[in-house]
């Protein structure tokens, strides 16, 4: 302990050392006394020391919280930067892109200025025909699609006395965009007054008359700017705004300027439409195909452009190529085209085109869907009420006329009678429903009727209608002559026809058929096949003419080709369950007879003949079923009678 004792001493140097021996010859009160003033100093010193502390820790407080508002003051200050910044791009982007159409206060008398007719008053004039104008068009072609489109604003500019904001965006919109500006003005001339209106740099054009006729003379003068700035917008307005068939002679006027001389830009679109006036005016369908083929070799994402080719190629009976050009219509709708069409227009050229595509494979069933889903969309040219009338042509066509006549019912329009021309031509595939029923049948007496009927229409009658005529009812006028007996007019009708038509020519072998001439219907059937050989109806029909002939085997291969290019066609499924009865494997025509049963559930020789195929297969119970089916459906005269000494002799 002494050593621990010295070592503690020679640690606290000579101070403490002193005291130390202070202490030892010191009275015990002194050393108290000593001892507690020391505690008192110390005391002071901590509470001193602690004071100093919350100051420092106030002051860092303080500091901090100074360069958290610097921080926040220079934050603010980036962000009113950055916001200013950004709004001056965005200006510049807004004026860059400004192509609306600005009208100017036009100079006026002093006169008529003082009536209060000043210069902003007829510029509001103007601006207000221009607006109408504009709303009376209408047009599948989307906005955006216009190189100079105000569609989105047209105003009236009134100069201020002082410098705007406004002044300053229009300073850089007429620096940057391309806004379109219109000026003019009114004066009085020797017998009234005159109204100049120009746009952009072009000259002006002048209208005069009485000063009564003024507002004559505004919509003179907007119609020229609107012909200046949006040809194509005014041949759609001109086609609406003046009767027919000036407003339609002055449209094409238009459209051909424009698709020759107009910029690349605006050509599909002018020829698109320019197309329907070789087809319904000049009634030149190679002239029309022209223009709709330049029209997709302009842009062939075009919807509109491809679509309208389909129709026509279909008019023309080149339906390999029509076909080919509603898949390519699709293709645009998945693309960037669906954008270049109107909305309303791009929801409906879907489910027709769908449907088209599935009618030309015979496969009636998804086509009626296609309808279906076009029955619920807003209208568009007519496709929800001409809907209607191509599922009762499908319906039929599967066999079922009591759910045709029921389709047909539902409509609000006389289909047969109004569907000939108008908005007939947005039926890619056209078929007529009464017709098709009664030809089922075998009722080819009344099918010519309903055919001449609709020949005799007051829209057949029209010459804009002959060409409708050639390709849409001849051929069928010509294979009802045929089936009834009158073969000169059959070969007389169809003779007016194309051979490059797919329907005229497998008429033409129908027409042969008819008279069993077998080598001819055979070359008829081969040059419609060569034509699209993709498409399965010549194929059924070649292999119908074969089994007629007694060819069964030549007839069941045509029955197979057809079903490979239209699986979902019932009637050549159902041909051929009959060849083979015919060949004695009435166990294989079963199978036949239950795929068309899938797609054609209706028909009632289908079930007629499934059961005869049973019954010769020893299965009497299930042969009186199809019986019982097919006694429910609609039979023709002979199929009736078939039926009844069927059920009565083995059954």
């Amino acid at each position: 302990m002494a050593d621990d004792t010295i070592e503690s001493e020679d640690a606290a140097g000579p101070a403490n050392a002193a005291l130390f021996a202070a202490l030892a010859h010191a009275s015990r009160e002194k050393a108290d006394a000593y001892l507690e003033e020391q505690t008192r100093l110390t005391r002071l010193q901590a509470e001193d020391l602690e004071r100093e502390d919350r100051v420092r820790h106030w002051s860092l407080v303080v500091h901090h919280s100074s360069e958290v508002l610097k921080l926040s003051m220079e934050l603010a200050a980036a962000f009113i930067f950055i916001s200013i910044v950004v709004a001056i791009c965005a200006a510049v982007w807004m004026a860059a892109h400004d192509d609306s159409l600005v009208i100017d206060a036009f100079r006026v008398p002093p006169d008529m200025a003082a009536k209060g007719l000043t210069g902003d008053v007829v510029a509001s004039q103007l601006l207000d025909r221009l607006t109408t104008m504009q709303a009376e068009t209408d047009s599948s072609r989307a906005p955006s699609t216009y190189a100079s489109d105000w569609s989105a604003g047209i105003k009236v500019y009134i100069p201020n006395t002082s410098v705007s904001i406004s002044d300053a965006y229009r300073y850089l919109a007429n620096w940057l965009g391309s806004q379109t500006h219109i000026s003019g003005e009114v004066y009085r001339t020797a017998t009234g007054i005159a109204v100049t209106a120009r746009a952009g740099g072009n000259a002006g054009v002048t209208f005069a008359g009485r000063e009564s006729q003024l507002p004559k003379l505004m919509q003179q003068a907007a119609e020229s700017i609107y012909r200046q700035t949006q040809p194509f917008r005014y041949s759609v307005y001109v086609s609406t705004a003046h009767p027919w068939p000036q407003g339609g002679i002055e449209q094409m006027k238009l459209l051909r300027d424009l698709a020759l001389n107009g910029p690349n830009s605006e050509k599909p679109w002018a020829y698109t439409v320019w197309a329907y006036g070789a087809l319904f005016m000049d009634r030149n369908l190679p002239e029309a195909l022209g223009r709709a083929r330049a029209a997709v070799s302009y842009d062939p994402d075009l919807p509109l452009a491809v679509s309208n080719l389909a129709v026509f190629e279909k008019i023309a009976g080149h339906d390999a190529l029509a076909v080919a050009d509603a898949h390519r219509t699709l293709k645009t709708l998945d693309g960037s085209g669906a954008r270049k069409i109107i909305p309303r227009a791009a929801a409906a050229f879907r489910p027709q085109f769908e449907a088209f595509l599935a009618e030309e494979a015979g496969d009636w069933n998804a086509a009626l869907v296609q309808y279906g889903v076009l029955r619920k969309l807003a209208d568009y040219e007519g496709m929800r009420g001409n809907s209607f009338y191509a599922s009762a042509a499908d319906l039929a066509l599967l066999h079922d006329p009591r759910g045709s006549r029921a389709m047909e019912a539902g409509s609000d329009m006389d289909l047969e009678h109004e569907i000939v021309m108008g908005a007939g031509w947005q039926l890619v595939n056209l078929i007529w429903p009464a017709y098709t029923r009664a030809s089922m049948a075998g009722d080819w007496a009344g099918a010519r009727r309903d055919i001449v009927d609709v020949l005799n229409t007051p829209d057949a009658k029209r010459p804009s209608a002959q060409l409708w005529n050639e390709f849409k009812i001849w051929p069928w006028l010509a294979l009802a002559d045929a089936h009834v007996g009158r073969i000169a007019d059959a070969w007389s009708l169809i003779g007016k026809t194309p051979r490059d038509c797919y329907d005229c020519t497998r008429i033409r072998g129908q027409i042969d058929t008819a008279q069993r001439n077998w080598p001819g219907a055979a070359y008829w059937f081969a040059q419609a096949v060569h034509q699209a050989p993709d498409i399965p109806f010549a194929y059924s029909e070649w292999g119908a003419m074969l089994m007629a002939k007694g060819d069964l085997g030549g007839a069941t291969a045509k029955f197979a080709r057809a079903n490979a290019h239209g699986p979902h066609f019932a009637d050549p499924l159902e041909m051929w369950g009959e060849a083979l009865i015919a060949q004695n494997r009435s166990d294989l025509a079963l199978a036949k007879f239950a795929d068309a049963d899938r797609y054609a559930p209706e028909w009632g020789r289908l079930h007629l003949k499934w059961g005869e195929a049973l019954l010769w297969s020893g299965d009497k119970a299930d042969a009186k079923k199809q019986f019982a089916i097919a006694s429910r459906c609609d039979l023709a005269e002979g199929e009736r009678s078939e039926l009844n000494r069927m059920t009565a002799t083995h059954v």
